[in-house]
């Protein structure tokens, strides 16, 4: 009753089989997605009728991840930070992992979180999406700093006011969100992403990569200025939203 007729029929006139196909098509349309509050008595769809969305969770001791499947939508978390977790503890002040970028192997293009702690494996999201959109953030706390040395002349000088770091969240090895240039400071970063996908395995994991610069020459000294990368904490979450 609240379909409308695409194309009447006149008394004598000539039938035509696109008028009645474009009708019919414009009825079935009706049941093929397009059913909606215009279509239902009042009150015909209620809580009972919808089937619950299912919850579940994965606590280990350096992540706590769970995922919440419904009808329109999937979520999945992953958190590895400090406070959380049986290797973290209570004292936020603590970093989860410390790099040392003078004397530790990384590279200066984009650096798995796993390849300097093993332990950050665990914070991936892997999961089988539907096709439509996935959207969310990430999240990292962490501190790359600056250094003070004491030169030829027994002067103090700051170094690494032009380092910096990276933030970078890859799907299937491919960047799809990053942070801009963060210059030393301790940070707490939050990025957003959406991209489009298709039925298909999806990974998501963090990586970084920064820059630091040689200044022996510049200031006299035997020894580089360094500073270290402290990693508190980290973050992914992604909403698998179906079509």
């Amino acid at each position: 009753m609240k379909v409308f007729t695409q194309v009447g029929q006149k008394d004598l006139d000539q039938v035509k089989p696109e008028n009645i196909n474009d009708n019919t098509r414009q009825v079935v349309g009706e049941y093929n997605g397009k059913l909606d509050g215009q279509n239902f008595p009042i009150a015909t769809v209620d809580k009972l009728k919808m089937a619950p969305s299912v919850y579940t969770s994965q606590i280990t001791v350096y992540k706590y991840a769970f995922k919440v499947e419904g009808q329109t939508q999937n979520y999945h978390f992953v958190r590895r930070w400090k406070g959380y977790g049986g290797d973290t503890g209570t004292d936020v002040h603590t970093p989860l992992h410390t790099l040392d970028l003078q004397n530790s192997s990384w590279s200066s293009g984009w650096n798995s979180l796993s390849d300097i702690d093993a332990k950050f494996n665990e914070v991936v999201l892997e999961f089988e999406a539907q096709s439509g959109t996935i959207n969310g953030c990430f999240d990292i706390n962490f501190r790359h700093g600056m250094d003070i040395i004491e030169d030829s002349s027994n002067a103090d000088k700051p170094f690494g006011y032009d380092w910096y770091s990276r933030w970078g969240l890859f799907c299937n090895d491919v960047l799809i969100a990053e942070t801009g240039r963060v210059y030393p400071r301790l940070q707490n970063l939050t990025v957003p992403y959406k991209i489009f996908v298709g039925s298909q395995p999806v990974r998501l994991d963090l990586r970084w990569k920064t820059i630091t610069t040689n200044p022996k020459d510049e200031l006299g000294v035997d020894t580089n200025p360094t500073s270290r990368m402290e990693i508190y904490g980290a973050s992914i979450w992604a909403c698998n939203t179906k079509r």
